[in-house]
């Protein structure tokens, strides 16, 4: 079966599709700008619960003096048989009004608020319409670009600027799946390069601790528990540089742009040659190498620190570049979707076979 009968066998379903997705070519933007609505709308609602309550709260305040002031035999009588009757009768008279008031204003917000919740619930309602309406939009192209693809994927002879457009968004595709890939990678790394600042840190502090032990001990202050703590604080501070240098070898396979870290080597020296060899010279040149551990770490911790923020550099770069391919990629499928179009058309619509005779006439005569 050739194209054209291909063509001819879908044209209609072709001309259902193309009819429907006119009609709802602006429901992404009509979404995006009913959703910004609903949202206001609902932030207007929260700020009228909010003052509800808030003024609720007063009114029932104003509603129980007033009540007090109204009901109150006992102090209507007091004020009586003081002589201030009118005293009472305009303190009676003002809660009165205050209660009012505030009542006025109470049921002034409870309309607002339910316009507002009426509002809202319409906007909900209609939003359904309009996810529905996305869907289906989003469904029609894809119905669309498949048939496409079943018609004219590969050379078409027929078409061949259909060809070349085609061409143009696999590599406009290869070129941004290859980014997409780097980028993915890149932000693994960096994940890798943030927990390895982690570890760095607590290796760090690991040493500083053996150092504190050690100057201690020299000092006559740590004994036997001064010497298993220095130990036990170099033991830790290896396991968090052997964990360190591991999460770089995994950034550097991820992203081999990352640099090699720089050395880190923690002073071992074994429980019982600590023991047996404790003296002040002993003490002095093991405190001088974990001074040395010291400075390795703290250089490899500034060094990792400067290579996260490059790293982070490097991110926002290859995301930007991400951004771009994948525009161009949209607008190379777009102008494929295009040419298929036309061609679609044109195939389902070829000139009647007198045209075609017409004009070969034509040329003989020339």
């Amino acid at each position: 079966m050739s194209l054209y009968d291909d063509i001819s066998n879908v044209k209609d379903r072709h001309a259902q599709i193309l009819a429907e997705l006119s009609t709802l070519e602006n429901a992404s933007d009509t979404l995006r700008s009913h959703d910004a609505f609903l949202s206001d709308l609902q932030e207007h609602l929260a700020n009228a619960d909010r003052e509800l309550a808030q003024i609720h709260k007063r009114t029932q305040v104003g509603r129980e003096r007033h009540e007090k002031y109204r009901d109150s035999t006992m102090r209507r009588l007091v004020y009586r048989a003081t002589g201030k009757r009118d005293q009472f009768e305009e303190k009676a008279d003002e809660e009165m009004r205050s209660y009012y008031n505030a009542l006025e204003r109470e049921n002034k917000i409870r309309a607002q608020r339910d316009m507002l919740e009426a509002q809202r619930r319409e906007a909900t309602e209609e939003k359904a319409g309009l996810e529905e309406a996305c869907t289906r939009r989003v469904k029609l192209k894809a119905e669309l670009d498949a048939m496409y693809e079943r018609l004219f994927s590969g050379p078409t002879a027929e078409f061949p600027e259909e060809d070349e457009q085609e061409e143009a968004v696999k590599a406009a595709k290869s070129h941004h799946q290859t980014l997409s890939k780097n980028l993915n990678g890149h932000r693994k790394a960096l994940q890798c390069l943030a927990r390895a600042q982690v570890t760095t840190k607590e290796a760090l502090l690991f040493v500083f601790e053996a150092r504190k032990a050690c100057e201690r001990d020299m000092l006559g202050f740590g004994g036997t528990l001064a010497d298993f703590r220095r130990a036990n604080s170099l033991s830790n501070a290896q396991q968090k540089v052997s964990q360190t240098q591991m999460l770089v070898d995994q950034a550097r396979r991820l992203d081999p742009d990352i640099p090699h870290l720089p050395p880190m080597d923690i002073v071992q020296i074994d429980m019982i040659s600590g023991i047996l060899c404790d003296n002040f010279v002993f003490n002095m040149n093991y405190l001088n190498m974990i001074y040395h551990s010291f400075d390795q770490v703290k250089v490899a911790e500034e060094f990792l620190a400067s290579v996260f923020r490059s790293a982070k550099r490097r991110e926002e770069h290859l995301k930007n570049e991400v951004e771009d391919t994948a525009g161009d990629l949209e607008m190379a499928q777009r102008e494929l979707r295009k040419v298929r179009e036309e061609a679609f058309i044109k195939a389902a619509d070829p000139p009647p076979p007198y045209a075609e005779k017409s004009r070969e006439a034509i040329a003989v005569d020339q």
